[in-house]
């Protein structure tokens, strides 16, 4: 295992989501089939919402679910079947309410549970006869081994009814306390369902806490009830209850809902708990209901897949069978125990008739970067994504800013999370953070900002997501030039951060800074790092013997890590293994001996050393208290002399080690024990070491990683060195050793087929052009890029060769245009390029032309709109979005603006799209720039509908400030809940006015000009941006298809950029416009209008601060204040009325007049 060995005394149940529902699938086109793998998964909210929600209703959908505890897949099958069989017009939902979320449960709804328990386990005698159920061709298994988990637990929840009395009582009691406790610690200051309240989390205000206070005293968010509800009552802690305490059924749902005044029900905001609750079932129902109709259609399109086990070992299992064709991989299930993967070969051998997923186009990791590290998810899932450009890794942390260093810059938080520099990092792993590729997104996070500025310990919800790439042909076989010394410097100081904890000086740094707490929990082991290796060397195209010399030398002449070189021999170890490079010399005469008297005739550079671990030596830890401590490190040792070498890639199994043989070399075999932590055996614990230091004087050791917290709680139980057992190689009662992991023989043989195959086929594929990185030596950085272009044609080798003049000139973010006579050449990179500063060099005789380009590597630096902001791009004919979403615009909640609702929410919503470097700039005309010009004609438009019309439909006319006149016309019909992207959506229609169209619609025209249009004058580098933002906008709620005359195949995405032209193809004109078509006035212009939702941009969340703690901005627009509409300042001392309209509102009579010619457009239409 990558993740060192953690002593799981402390294990929380996860049953209930803490975040709100997502949808999966909001980065595919409508067309694409979904292939979506789940790790660490935990309740199904967001399967049941993306299919509520998708606007590829039609798609295939197939989803992957992995985790660790098998009760919560337990639950989650039991849901959705229970929906299956439900009717959604009786009131069987509603005890499927309160099974899936209440503690306690009414006889009713406990003996339907009950029920379909009995069902799924008379259905689940074998996975055949699951097969053949009513259910078998949905939900599958990945392993015999996970239904057989899921069905045990089943299995418990029935046997609650036979318990004893005193064991009933116990339980019962488990129940009661365990809630006492959680409130004891939570009540009236748990306050993290703002987070499911997106834009209006403030007017949740103490409504979140007093649920979840509620909640944890009734354990039901009705009225109370007295049977505890068994799937509460198991999980991996055993028979008890231990649900997590922020588990409160709130979190999973969309509360911006019931706090907005919508045209659904309840419509006006609710203001107390029972209509909370009652607003969050109707959403449970909703998302039910469309959930039984997928599977209920005559083909479904959907399977959902189950694996219970640990997310990385189910990662390199899916990596292996890919990779070998090989189902039976030897990857161990769990940290803990002999169980290994083997994948069903009904689903998963090379000729099933519907495999199953190998790779993926989304995987979201949920928060488990947070309890397994960030590199350690990135290394097991990068090789799983598949080569396109919708594919996204979404690995979200859920942290406290408070122990990581209260609020710090988020992209300080990413570098020091990554260990590594950022650029480098991505083109190693081939996968880039979406926060490099774009300063933009459709995605708001500004809710968590704004709760982060008011409460200061609380935690940040982190949303992280990698992509491909945004080239023309991606693939992951694409090799990586670079300097072998460089290379071998860029992993030492990779390494040195992976490893910061051995750092003594380091620690005492963050002990200054009151950052030690985050130090103190550790995620990597040496077999991270080479795991890492593993990726780089198959990825990377240079003398890679050099290059690990350079890493190797630099560690052993290393003073800065403590520990560093007493884990020299693990590393070694781990690297000659996976046949990265061995530095494992051979056996010594010392190492001779101790073989010989074992009989070994011959003796291996790496053995496996098995330590019997005697049940009584453990006790020290089993009586430890679960919230004693940071659950420690285990980690085995070789103790000889003052010679101490540290060994974290273990594995644990309770049991016993038999022999077999005397006179030869004996064969060893570990004896598992069924019962595991609830047995009396013994642990063994196996692990490789390098055989050449071995001798008869070595001491084999099982310990503690050394931390100040282990130190300080288990110093005075364990000693000095945290030693829990030791025992001399000599001792054959509890040292053996054998050369191969007794109960995996195949372990090794497997690692090495995956590496060399991995290379075999890099090897093997063509490569024209290569990439080569160039560094910053001084910071050991990725500081820019070289590609070349190979001139094949002999004209053009003709042309080069006899002097002709070559230019290089940037035409994206990531392409460079070579040409030169009538030669073109566009020049891909994987990163962002700063074009001002190329550097070409030219090879006239060897007949090639090579551009060097420096990285952006902070996206904050692009500001050059001349290049477009929104790319789009062609996929076997069918467009594709990069940084905006997809979004069913019919499955919104629309909002109600009739009503005099309080809207600061909504202004200080669209204020915060704003970074504060750009709110300054908002008042700067000259310093605006067409993003700022871009995001305030948006917010205008929102702000005019909302507030102004109060929700009456809104003809907006976007001008050329040069021309003067009107170049696209927006029609707004509703303002919508953009609810898993935490912002609002205009549901709009746009006509761009061209000269062919202009003389079709000249009446209907005239009619809104001279009576309500809404007049934005833009400037020329704005009309260019609306050009290529329109597509974007068009494109992300499309439901109807592109024809195979598209626009868009001919002449490119936008269709263009020209004033008088419009940006958009022909094939969604007329097509299912909304609520455009119920108003009357707009009826002549509909068989020429685009439906588009059109919706804020907000700045990646690390670019610069959306907000400061004293932001004039941010206070702004927290109290609603208002300003001048010219320069921005407040009133001296009020601010003046437009005498006509009433709307608009001046400082001075000065501002009022300098600001006239803008605002007469949009006067007389207000008035």
């Amino acid at each position: 295992m990558a993740h060192p060995l953690l002593w799981p005394k402390k294990q929380f149940f996860y049953p209930i989501g803490n975040t709100p529902a997502t949808c999966f699938t909001q980065q595919l086109a409508p067309e694409d089939a979904a292939d979506v793998l789940l790790l660490g998964c935990g309740d199904p909210r967001s399967i049941m919402f993306t299919v509520h929600v998708d606007l590829g209703d039609k798609r295939a959908l197939d989803f992957t679910c992995c985790d660790a505890e098998s009760a919560v897949l337990a639950r989650n099958i039991i849901l959705f079947t229970m929906v299956a069989d439900s009717d959604p017009n009786d009131a069987m939902l509603d005890n499927v309410w309160t099974i899936f979320y209440h503690f306690y449960l009414d006889k009713v709804s406990l003996n339907r549970l009950l029920d379909q328990c009995r069902k799924l386990v008379d259905m689940s005698t074998t996975v055949e006869s699951w097969s053949s159920s009513k259910y078998g061709g949905v939900f599958r298994f990945c392993t015999d081994a996970s239904l057989l988990q899921i069905r045990d637990m089943w299995i418990k929840y029935l046997e609650t009814e036979t318990l004893s009395q005193s064991e009933k009582e116990a339980l019962s009691l488990s129940f009661s306390a365990g809630m006492k406790n959680v409130l004891k610690t939570q009540k009236g200051v748990t306050t993290t369902a703002f987070r499911s309240a997106g834009p209006l989390w403030a007017n949740l205000e103490s409504m979140g806490a007093d649920h979840f206070d509620k909640f944890w005293t009734t354990g039901t968010t009705s009225k109370p009830a007295s049977h505890i509800n068994p799937t509460f009552a198991y999980s991996l802690s055993g028979r008890r209850f231990n649900a997590h305490y922020g588990t409160d059924p709130l979190l999973s749902y969309h509360l911006a809902v019931p706090l907005a005044p919508t045209k659904l029900p309840p419509r006006s905001p609710v203001t107390k708990l029972d209509e909370l609750d009652k607003a969050i079932k109707v959403q449970f129902r909703a998302w039910c209901t469309s959930f039984r109709t997928r599977l209920l259609a005559k083909t479904p399109q959907i399977v959902i897949r189950y694996f219970i086990g640990d997310a990385l070992a189910f990662c390199q299992t899916l990596y292996h069978c890919r990779l070998l064709d090989a189902t039976e991989t030897g990857v161990y299930t769990t940290p803990w125990g002999g169980s290994k993967i083997h994948l069903r070969d009904q689903d998963y051998s090379l000729d099933a008739p519907n495999r199953a997923p190998l790779n993926f186009n989304i995987i979201d990791t949920s928060n488990l970067s947070d309890h397994l590290g960030l590199l350690n998810v990135l290394f097991a899932t990068t090789r799983l994504v598949r080569d396109t450009w919708s594919s996204i890794l979404h690995t979200h942390s859920l942290r406290s800013l408070f122990l990581s260093g209260a609020h710090e810059n988020l992209q300080r938080g990413l570098l020091e999370k990554a260990c590594a520099d950022i650029p480098m990092l991505s083109l190693l792993l081939g996968l880039v953070p979406c926060r490099h590729l774009s300063e933009i997104t459709s995605v708001s996070s500004t809710h968590e900002f704004l709760r982060m500025s008011t409460i200061k310990d609380t935690q940040f919800y982190d949303l992280l997501s990698w992509k491909k790439p945004l080239k023309q042909k991606i693939s992951s076989d694409e090799p990586l030039r670079c300097d072998a010394n460089r290379l071998g410097e860029f992993f030492f100081a990779m390494y040195l951060k992976m490893f910061a904890d051995e750092n003594m000086m380091e620690m005492l740094k963050n002990a200054r800074l009151g950052k030690l707490r985050q130090t103190l929990i550790l995620h990597y082991s040496r077999h991270s790092f080479v795991a890492f290796l593993d990726l780089a060397k198959s990825r990377v195209e240079t003398d890679w013997t050099k290059a690990m010399k350079r890493f190797i030398s630099r560690i052993e002449s290393d003073k800065t890590l403590l520990m560093g070189l007493n884990n020299y021999q693990d590393l070694s170890c781990s690297l000659h293994l996976r046949d990265v490079e061995s530095y494992v010399p051979s056996v010594l005469q010392a190492s001779s001996y101790l073989f010989q008297g074992l009989g070994w005739k011959d003796v291996p550079k790496v053995v496996c050393i098995i330590l019997v671990v005697p049940r009584q030596s453990l006790k020290s830890l089993e009586d430890m208290l679960p919230d004693e401590m940071t659950p420690p490190i285990l980690q085995c040792e070789t103790r000889s002399g003052v010679v101490q070498n540290i060994f974290s890639s273990i594995r644990p199994i309770f049991g016993s080690v038999e022999t077999q043989g005397r006179s030869t070399e004996s064969k060893i075999n570990i004896r598992e024990d069924a019962k595991g932590w609830n047995g009396s055996s013994s642990l063994t614990i196996s692990f490789y070491v390098p055989a050449w230091f071995l001798s008869t004087s070595t001491e084999v050791v099982l310990s503690l990683r050394s931390t100040l917290v282990t130190m300080t709680t288990l110093k005075p139980k364990l000693g000095e060195f945290l030693t829990v057992y030791s025992a001399s190689v000599m001792d054959r009662q509890h040292v053996f050793f054998s050369r191969h992991r007794p109960d995996n023989l195949g372990e090794v043989q497997s690692l090495l087929a995956m590496s060399r195959a991995l290379k075999r086929r890099n090897h093997t594929s063509p490569v024209l052009e290569t990439i080569a990185v160039n560094f910053d030596t001084l910071r050991m950085q990725a500081s820019s890029l070289t590609n070349r272009a190979n001139v094949v044609n002999p004209k053009d080798r003709d042309a080069l060769s006899a002097g002709a003049i070559v230019i290089s000139k940037q035409i994206s973010d990531f392409a460079i245009l070579v040409t030169f006579d009538e030669y073109e050449k566009v020049l891909e990179f994987p990163l962002p390029v700063d074009g001002s500063g190329l550097k070409t060099r030219i090879a006239r005789k060897s007949f090639y032309v090579e551009v060097e380009a420096h990285i952006l590597a902070d996206p904050l630096h692009r500001r050059n709109f001349s290049f477009d902001p929104f790319p789009i791009f062609l996929d076997n004919s069918l467009p594709k979005l990069s940084n905006v979403h997809y979004l069913h615009l019919d499955r919104l909640p629309a909002l109600d603006f009739a009503s005099n609702y309080n809207l600061k929410w909504l202004r200080m919503h669209l204020g915060m799209a704003f970074s504060d470097s750009e709110k300054t700039k908002l008042y700067q005309k000259e310093a605006r720039g067409t993003l700022v010009e871009l995001k305030d004609t948006i917010s205008r438009i929102l702000e005019q509908f909302s507030v102004h019309r109060k929700g009456q439909p809104l003809a907006a006319g976007l001008s050329c400030s040069s021309q003067g006149e009107i170049h696209t016309l927006i029609f707004v019909s509703e303002i919508k809940l953009d609810l898993t992207s935490n912002t609002v959506v205009a549901d709009a229609c746009v006509l761009p006015l061209t000269p062919s169209i202009a003389p079709l619609i000249a009446t209907g025209l005239r009619k809104i000009l001279d009576c309500n249009l809404f007049a934005v004058e833009t400037l020329e580098d704005e009309v260019i941006a609306w050009k290529q933002l329109l597509p974007a906008f068009a494109e992300r709620c499309r439901t109807w298809k592109h024809t195979v005359n598209c626009e868009y195949l001919s002449k490119g995405i936008p269709v263009s950029v020209t004033v008088e032209e419009s940006p958009l193809c022909g094939c969604g004109q007329g097509k299912n416009l909304g609520l455009f078509s119920q108003t009357s006035a707009w009826k002549s212009f509909a068989p020429f209008v685009t439906r588009i939702a059109l919706a804020p941009l907000f700045s990646t969340s690390f670019l610069e601060g959306t907000l400061s703690a004293h932001s004039e901005a941010l206070n702004r627009a927290i109290i609603g204040e208002e300003r001048c509409m010219h320069c921005g300042n407040p009133g001296n001392p009020k601010l003046l009325a437009c005498s006509a309209c009433k709307v608009a509102k001046y400082c001075s009579a000065p501002c009022q007049k300098a600001d006239w010619k803008k605002h007469k457009a949009s006067c007389t239409v207000i008035k």
